[in-house]
């Protein structure tokens, strides 16, 4: 077993530290749309037994990112352009929701957690990094809505498309148009305005929607 897998197990569960694994392989196009996912590989590899695997792979199935069919096995989720269009209607719908009540809530050290983490945005030169720092934003966006319930779907939702954003979003092609929309979202929690943060909001995710859907041509969002 390796020697940081029995590091990690040490301070989390097997199911954690597999799906943490699958996940990281997936958002950096290691493992494709539509492969197959070797649970008695993934035993192996973690010197664990096969249950572990399986219960790291629902949660997987549970976040969007595999698909588990009898008989068959696992695969990495394949989504359709339909399917994409439905998680960020869902996201539009969750994270305004979340915004709405965030923006009275907003303590100094959370606004300046955000624009922080803004500032990072504008230095990223990688997609893992550029991915990571985007999600850290938004999270800390929605975090004063005290809602740990939403957060955790807005969280499986933004799981589901990251790996997209990685595959055909670079900081060079989307970054300025998308850190132009960041400003604006939180010029306006600044500002308290919790009507014109939400209207930002919304415009940037439709704008990601459209970006995605023009950069990857349909070709991986086909079901195979």
């Amino acid at each position: 077993m390796p020697a940081k897998a029995v590091s990690q197990l040490r301070y989390r569960t097997a199911p954690e530290v597999v799906a943490e694994y699958i996940r990281d392989a997936i958002y950096r196009n290691e493992l494709r749309p539509g492969q197959q996912l070797q649970q008695e590989e993934l035993a192996t590899k973690f010197g664990i037994s096969r249950i572990p695997v399986r219960d790291a792979l629902r949660q997987l199935q549970g976040e969007g990112l595999v698909d588990l069919y009898p008989n068959r096995g696992a695969f990495v989720s394949n989504p359709g352009v339909e399917e994409l269009r439905e998680v960020f209607g869902l996201r539009i719908l969750l994270e305004t929701y979340a915004l709405r009540l965030a923006v009275p809530n907003f303590t100094r050290p959370e606004l300046e957690l955000c624009a922080s983490l803004l500032a990072q945005l504008e230095s990223v030169a990688n997609r893992a990094d550029w991915s990571r720092i985007d999600q850290d934003f938004h999270a800390a966006l929605y975090v004063p809505c005290r809602q740990a319930r939403t957060m955790s779907l807005i969280e499986n939702l933004r799981g589901s498309v990251n790996r997209f954003y990685y595959l055909y979003l670079s900081p060079e092609s989307y970054g300025p148009d998308c850190l132009k929309e960041h400003r604006q979202i939180l010029k306006a929690c600044q500002k308290r305005d919790a009507e014109g943060a939400v209207a930002a909001l919304e415009k940037h995710l439709k704008n990601a929607l459209k970006e995605v859907e023009q950069v990857s041509g349909g070709e991986l969002l086909r079901k195979v």
